[in-house]
C-alpha cells in the first residue's frame, strides 16, 4: 500500500512538476519581463518560427519593414531579436569605439574553408588586426589610381559593347561578370579575370559566397558550384604568379615572404570576390532597370548631359548628379538589406532608450533605415536622386545612410563599389538610353539571401538604344 502511494506521488510529480518546471525555464528564457516594453506583436516574443519562415521565403527585409511601419523604429520580431531603424541606434550598436556588441555566429556561414578572414572574424581585436593589414588597399585614393580607374573603365566599356550588340541583353548576368572582373583587377592587377568576354573565365561569376551549411538548406544551380571551383583555382594560381602591381592585395600578401599563410590569403581573396560580385552587381542591376522606366526620362537626360560634359573618366567622382544617382541607388537597393546581427553584451545594454538583456540579438536594416523616417526620406519608395543635392536635411540623410554599414565593420570595398557604379553609368548613359527588352518578363522584386537581396527572377533584359537614335 505504501509503495503504491509513493509510486502514485512520483507519477504525479513527473506528470505535473516536470512540465511546469520546463514551462518556467522556457518563460525565463523568453526574458518577457525585460522585453515587455519593446514594441512588436505579442506572439512574436514567444518564437523564432515566423522570422525563420520569412527568411526562407526570401521576404524577411520587407516583413520586418512592415512591422516597423506599424510599431515604429524599434520592433521585436522574434523571441530573441530586435530590429532598430534610427541613426542613434546604428551608432550605439556599430560605432567604431563600441566593441561590446559582437557579431553573431551567422557570419560563420561566409567562411571560405576553416579560416577566419576580415568578414567572418567575430572577435573585434582579430577583426581590427586583419583590417589594419588591408585597409589601405581599398582606400579611395588607391581606388582612384590611374591603373585601377583604367581597368574599371575598360571593363565598363566592354560591358556596354556586349549589351548594345543585341536588342535583349541580360544585364543581370553581365553585371555580375563586370563586378567580378573589377574586383579581381583590384586584387591581382594585372591578372584580373575576363569573364565578360573570355571563354576560360565566363563561368567564374557564378560564385557561391555562402558556406556549405547554407548551400545545403538552400541548394544552388550546378553552374554556381562549377564557378566556385574555377574561382578557387584562379585565386590559388594567381597568388603564386608574382609580378602583381604595388597597390594590390596580392602584392601585400606576397611581400610577407616565408611568413605568408597561403590558405589564409586564398580565403581572404575568395571572401572579397564573393562580397564584390553579388552586392555591386545586384545594386547596379536594379539601378539600370529603374533608369529604363519611362517616368525617369528627364533624370536620364540630365545624367547624360552631365556625363558628356565631363573631361575624363578620372573626373567622374566629382560629378554631382552622377553622385546623387549612385547614392539614391544605394539607398533603395543597398547591398545588405537584412539586419546585421550583434549580441547585446554581458550585463545588458541600452539601445535607443530600451534596455535589453544580455545576449539578445539586435541589428539595423538598411531597407528600413532608408525608408522609415518620412521627415528624412520623404516619398521613400520613389527614386529621386535630387534629394541628395538638397543641402537642407543633408546631415540627417547621412546619419541614416546605412548602405555599407557603420564603424569599424564598414564595408572595406565601398570605394571600389562606387567607382564601378560610376564607370558603368558613364559607359552606358553617355552614349545610350535603356529600355526594358521586348522579352523581359522576370520579377525584379527583392529576394532575400542570408544578409543581402537579389532580383527574384535573376534576369533583367534591357535594350540599349544609341542616344542619337533615341532622341
Amino acid at each position: 500500500m505504501l509503495n503504491s502511494l509513493v509510486t502514485d506521488h512520483a507519477k504525479l510529480a513527473l506528470t505535473i512538476v516536470f512540465p511546469l518546471a520546463l514551462i518556467l525555464w522556457w518563460l525565463q528564457r523568453l526574458n518577457l519581463g525585460a522585453t515587455r516594453k519593446i514594441p512588436g506583436p505579442w506572439y512574436l516574443k514567444f518564437t523564432t518560427g515566423f522570422a525563420k519562415y520569412h527568411e526562407f521565403a526570401g521576404d524577411k527585409a520587407i516583413w520586418i519593414h512592415h512591422l516597423h511601419l506599424r510599431y515604429g523604429p524599434v520592433v521585436q520580431y522574434a523571441r530573441n531579436h530586435v530590429s532598430f531603424a534610427t541613426g542613434t541606434a546604428s551608432k550605439q550598436i556599430y560605432s567604431t569605439g563600441n566593441k561590446d556588441f559582437r557579431k553573431t555566429e551567422l557570419y560563420d556561414m561566409f567562411r571560405q574553408g576553416s579560416h577566419i578572414n576580415l568578414f567572418t572574424a567575430l572577435d573585434p581585436e582579430k577583426h581590427g588586426e586583419i583590417r589594419r593589414q588591408l585597409a589601405d588597399r581599398y582606400s579611395n585614393s588607391t581606388v582612384l589610381r590611374s591603373k585601377i580607374v583604367t581597368a574599371i573603365v575598360e571593363r565598363a566599356e566592354t560591358f556596354t559593347k556586349i549589351c548594345s550588340s543585341t536588342n535583349s541583353a541580360d544585364v543581370y548576368l553581365y553585371l555580375h561578370a563586370y563586378a567580378l572582373d573589377c574586383v579581381t583587377a583590384m586584387l591581382f592587377h594585372p591578372y584580373g579575370t575576363d569573364s565578360l568576354t573570355g571563354d576560360n573565365d565566363k563561368h567564374m561569376h557564378y560564385f557561391p559566397s555562402l558556406g556549405p551549411l547554407w548551400r545545403f538548406v538552400a541548394p544552388r544551380p550546378a553552374n554556381l558550384e562549377m564557378g566556385g571551383a574555377m574561382i578557387h583555382k584562379y585565386v590559388t594560381e594567381t597568388l603564386a604568379r608574382g609580378g602583381h602591381s604595388a597597390f594590390t592585395l596580392a602584392k601585400r600578401f606576397s611581400d610577407q615572404g616565408e611568413k605568408l599563410d597561403l590558405p589564409l590569403a586564398i580565403s581572404e581573396c575568395l571572401d572579397h570576390i564573393g562580397a564584390g560580385i553579388e552586392t555591386t552587381g545586384d545594386t547596379l542591376c536594379w539601378l539600370l532597370w529603374e533608369l529604363s522606366q519611362p517616368q525617369h526620362a528627364d533624370k536620364v537626360t540630365r545624367l547624360h548631359y552631365e556625363l558628356v560634359r565631363a573631361s575624363t573618366e578620372a573626373d567622374l567622382h566629382t560629378l554631382p548628379y552622377l553622385g546623387a544617382v549612385v547614392q539614391e541607388a544605394l539607398r533603395l537597393w543597398a547591398p545588405g538589406t537584412l539586419p546585421l546581427p550583434r549580441y547585446v553584451p554581458e550585463g545588458g545594454g541600452c539601445v535607443d532608450g530600451y534596455f535589453l538583456p544580455a545576449n539578445m540579438i539586435v541589428g539595423c536594416t538598411a531597407y528600413s533605415m532608408h525608408r522609415l523616417d518620412a521627415a528624412v526620406f520623404p516619398d521613400a519608395d520613389t527614386f529621386s536622386p535630387e534629394r541628395w543635392l538638397d543641402s537642407e536635411g543633408a546631415a540627417d540623410r547621412q546619419r541614416n545612410f546605412f548602405a555599407f554599414g557603420l564603424g569599424a565593420r564598414t564595408c572595406i570595398g565601398k570605394h571600389l563599389a562606387m567607382a564601378e557604379m560610376r564607370a558603368c553609368l558613364n559607359a552606358v548613359y553617355s552614349k545610350y538610353k535603356t529600355h526594358p527588352a521586348h522579352d523581359m518578363h522576370s520579377d525584379m522584386g527583392l529576394d532575400d539571401q542570408a544578409l543581402t537581396s537579389r532580383p527574384k527572377g535573376m534576369c533583367c533584359k534591357l535594350e540599349l538604344v544609341p542616344w542619337d537614335e533615341a532622341a
